[in-house]
């Protein structure tokens, strides 16, 4: 896992973003990776992205979503050519457009639910691979958020 990005905006908001990286090896198993968002913070995207696609001779997919819904963002990606193909991402907050079809329960009807926790959560990918064979595929996973600094609270006049 990397930081990819970082800074400071509007008197102290923190833009954050932080990448997971799957290597698809041979055989069967199940892979985890997260990323931690302070509490508080606003979950600004999530982008899955298809570097390879995988090979394993069963299935292979992905979930995305955190404890209280594990594949509250996406739900059953497919990494072998049908959700999403190489050099191909889905983005969680196209909610409609590129969502790919595999929206998860947070982003229902056109909307992105949950994006601010007052407490801290821990953002996961899981890909379960199903069968023999595959060492080529490689997909990442991008959550970016937002720390707002203390302090901002509106006025009432």
């Amino acid at each position: 896992m990397a930081i990819i990005s970082g800074g400071v905006i509007n008197g102290g908001t923190s833009v954050r973003a932080e990448e997971i990286t799957f290597t698809e090896t041979a055989g069967s198993g199940v892979y985890t990776g997260s990323v931690t968002i302070p509490a508080g913070s606003t979950l600004q995207e999530v982008v899955v992205h298809g570097v390879a696609l995988w090979n394993n001779a069963g299935a292979c997919t992905l979930k995305v979503g955190d404890v209280a819904d594990d594949d509250g963002i996406f739900t059953g990606v497919d990494l072998k050519a049908t959700d999403l193909l190489a050099a191909e991402g889905i983005s969680a907050s196209g909610v409609a457009g590129t969502a790919g079809g595999k929206a998860g329960a947070d982003l229902a009807n056109s909307q992105w639910n949950r994006r601010y926790l007052a407490t801290e959560r821990v953002i996961s990918g899981i890909i379960t691979t199903v069968s023999t064979g595959g060492t080529l595929g490689r997909t990442r996973i991008t959550v970016t958020w937002t720390e707002a600094a203390v302090g901002n609270a509106a006025t009432k006049v």
